[in-house]
């Protein structure tokens, strides 16, 4: 496969996380409709959130990275497939809750094998040193990234 990234940036690390996530959600895509699950990522995310306790609207949509009106539509199409309920939160009527329902939780049963077969399978070949310092790196990553997100709120405010 050609790489048409520009050289300055082929050896950088946060560019080629941000293909490689892009390769492992085709991936997941393309194994939940080889497997016939009605499913998509960020749906399997939510079920998977919800599995032990309702969750308010507003953490899925922080989890699933989505806007308020994009989450709504996601849990619609979950309601739909009778996979979660969602519920007036009794200590704030303005807070929807999301709990998974037994079909959905049948279904996420189902997912969870399927998975763990992917992330296996990303994982071949990697030993645990490398394992280790790729999330050393990853987590500094991330830190960088928070550091800049907290000074462009503070400057924005």
């Amino acid at each position: 496969m050609k790489n048409e990234l520009p050289s300055f940036i082929q050896n950088l690390v946060a560019p080629n996380v941000g293909r490689t996530a892009k390769y492992i959600n085709s991936l997941i895509k393309s194994r939940f409709e080889e497997n016939e699950i009605p499913l998509s990522k960020e749906q399997y995310i939510v079920l998977l959130r919800v599995e032990n306790e309702p969750k308010p609207q507003k953490f899925l949509a922080n989890v699933t990275e989505r806007d308020k009106g994009s989450l709504t539509r996601l849990v619609q199409s979950l309601e739909k497939k009778q996979l979660v309920n969602r519920k007036i939160c009794q200590e704030d009527s303005r807070v929807n809750k999301v709990e998974i329902t037994k079909r959905g939780t049948a279904v996420l049963n189902q997912v969870k094998p399927l998975m763990i077969s992917i992330y296996e399978s990303l994982h071949g070949g990697i030993n645990a040193q490398e394992k280790e310092i790729t999330l050393k790196v990853l987590s500094i990553i991330q830190e960088n990234a928070m550091k800049e997100i907290k000074e462009i709120e503070r400057l924005s405010n």
